[in-house]
């Protein structure tokens, strides 16, 4: 499957068409590290890998945003951001389990306004994604690890899930197998696939 690539920030590709699930890359699918420490395999969880080849069986529409807090080639760190990126893609690609689009937040949003991470500029990120990718807002999901929302509970469309996480204290694989089973259905009943 060929991919559109428009810079090193941003991936795209047209593979699934059942709704639309937005991911936070770092620490749901890529445990977050001090930036001196390079990431291994270990950082990604099976489990939640395997939940994404079960969503690509499914045609659902997934991809993931990233919030590094690096420039894409900053010296001190041990990768590029592009380059962790495309490992990233080749892996789930390997795994069944290819993702739509991978988007660097720090890099689409306005640089010139250093907003908090989760500010109304990444809700307007979001919601031009689901615009570029024709997608119905009220079958839109963004799976996050945050405190607080980016919609408030009232407004129709847009559902966010708040994942517990895989943090490098997560409990036994049992836990994490758990955590991955309940966002699985959390997802699937939003897009109503069961």
């Amino acid at each position: 499957m060929d991919s559109d690539v428009f810079d090193v920030h941003c991936i795209h590709r047209q593979v699934g068409s059942t709704g639309l699930v937005i991911f936070e890359r770092d620490d749901i699918l890529l445990r977050h590290k001090p930036q001196i420490e390079d990431h291994t395999l270990s950082d990604i969880d099976a489990d939640f890998v395997a939940m994404l080849h079960d969503m690509r069986e499914l045609d659902v529409c997934f991809g993931f945003i990233s919030h590094h807090s690096t420039p894409p080639f900053d010296q001190r760190v041990g990768i590029a951001s592009a380059t962790l990126t495309r490992l990233l893609d080749d892996l789930l690609k390997a795994s069944g389990a290819l993702p739509d689009f991978w988007i660097d937040a720090a890099c689409a949003l306005d640089l010139r306004q250093r907003q908090h991470p989760h500010s109304k500029s990444e809700l307007d990120l979001i919601l031009s994604l689901t615009r570029w990718r024709e997608a119905d807002l009220n079958k839109t999901v963004v799976v996050r690890k945050a405190e607080a929302p980016l919609v408030k509970p009232n407004k129709s469309g847009l559902m966010e899930i708040f994942y517990p996480g895989l943090n490098a204290v997560a409990p036994s694989d049992t836990s994490r197998r758990a955590t991955v089973g309940w966002l699985k259905t959390k997802i699937k009943h939003a897009l109503d696939l069961e």
